[in-house]
């Protein structure tokens, strides 16, 4: 999950992360809970499941990896969003007003702009 936070897909991380993991003989299977087919195709496209087969070689794991959508099913947990340490992103996700904001409202920070002179 970090490898994809840090690649930029953070939305896919998290719920890959959210997800239940199986690992196979010849293949790794995640199902996510509570997502359609149609959004988790956009989410994890791709880029994102280029970076999960490359993690998956480097830990020596199968790299067949599929994903299933548990329609109807209701996440039961739901992951920190992952920043890079030390990043403006890890900042703003620390400060308590948007910690509050994601509490009231079930959200999620997609981007980050850093506003601050001189950056």
């Amino acid at each position: 999950m970090a490898a994809l936070a840090t690649a930029g897909h953070s939305s896919a991380a998290q719920l890959l992360g959210n997800g239940t993991w199986r690992l196979e003989p010849t293949s790794v299977q995640v199902t996510v809970p509570g997502m359609g087919k149609k959004m988790l195709s956009l989410t994890v496209n791709a880029a994102a499941e280029k970076i999960v087969r490359q993690e998956l070689e480097r830990l020596g794991a199968p790299t067949r990896f599929l994903i299933s959508s548990g329609e109807g099913a209701t996440p039961t947990v739901v992951a920190a969003p992952l920043a890079p340490a030390g990043s403006v992103q890890e900042a703003a996700l620390k400060h308590p007003m948007v910690k509050r904001a994601q509490e009231i409202f079930k959200a999620e920070v997609r981007s980050v702009v850093d506003l601050r002179k001189g950056s």
